[in-house]
């Protein structure tokens, strides 16, 4: 049994994706898959209602560990959902400069004993969680379950769905094309310490070819209470063009157009978008040298 306060739940451990949506289908509102827990902790001390059942994932096999896998041409890193926070943050394959961003991400997650038990695949599950804007910058995509196949989607089209969201089963992260400059940058803005919920947070890669052509840019913003979006119509700016001060000047404009936060006590939806419209700029500029 886990018990929550004074509550109690029944705990079902089955060994497999296909096993863990049918009890889901059969408690129905009642009960939500558990992996670390990490997520659950917080909505109670919220006071969100404990479920009178735990779907634990922590037997299902496929849904852990880290490889490297061919995909036609090139090479994608698979990480299992069940994979804790903190082993993403130190696996030899994650630091090396291709995912180096998540490692960065996570770095920023909470504090150790949280990551210790936090799950990636519980970070994105969350649709708020601070790692999703590195991964929105990696083009990552997904493996999930909807009850009848396993399907693979990009994170950022299962992020916009309103469905039912299916059981998330891993994350894939291509490895970059090699190029003539490569930058990334992960930053993230909290209210006090390391350790507190962001008040935003920010990503990026941009790929500049031999002529100085943006090849290839991803930016994105999230963090706290603010649904994490890739921003295309930024990204379409920047593209195929050789950036000069008139075209960074755009941009800026366009980040604080494009990315639309939300207000709460902390700080106003306009604060976070100029916040994050210095930030973007700032790591693009500085990187590019």
């Amino acid at each position: 049994m886990i018990t929550a306060g004074e509550l109690q739940a029944q705990v079902w451990m089955p060994s497999s994706v296909e096993e863990a949506w049918e009890a889901k289908q059969k408690l129905g509102s009642d009960a939500c898959f558990v992996s670390g827990g990490t997520l659950l902790q917080t909505q109670w001390e919220k006071g969100v209602p404990c479920p009178g059942n735990f779907i634990s994932l922590e037997r299902i096999q496929e849904m852990r560990g880290v490889s490297k896998e061919f995909d036609g041409n090139r090479t994608v890193l698979q990480v299992g959902a069940l994979t804790s926070l903190s082993l993403c943050q130190g696996h030899p394959f994650i630091i090396k400069k291709d995912w180096a961003l998540l490692g960065e991400s996570i770095r920023s997650i909470a504090a150790p004993a949280v990551r210790n038990r936090g799950t990636l695949g519980g970070n994105i599950s969350s649709r708020f969680g601070d790692s999703i804007p590195a991964l929105l910058a990696m083009d990552a995509e997904i493996i999930s379950f909807d009850g009848k196949k396993r399907r693979r989607q990009e994170l950022w089209k299962w992020l916009k769905s309103k469905a039912e969201p299916p059981l998330l089963i891993s994350i894939l992260l291509p490895e970059e094309k090699r190029a003539a400059k490569t930058v990334r940058f992960y930053k993230k803005i909290g209210r006090r310490e390391a350790f507190s919920v962001s008040l935003i947070a920010v990503s990026g890669l941009c790929i500049w070819n031999e002529k100085g052509e943006v090849e290839k840019i991803r930016l994105a913003a999230g963090g706290g209470d603010n649904p994490p979006q890739r921003l295309t119509d930024c990204e379409k700016l920047l593209e195929g063009s050789i950036p000069d001060p008139d075209l960074w000047q755009k941009l800026y404009l366009e980040i604080a157009e494009e990315f639309q936060p939300v207000s709460d006590a902390f700080a106003s939806a306009d604060y976070r978008k100029w916040t994050a419209a210095n930030v973007i700029m700032s790591e693009l500029t500085r990187l590019k040298g």
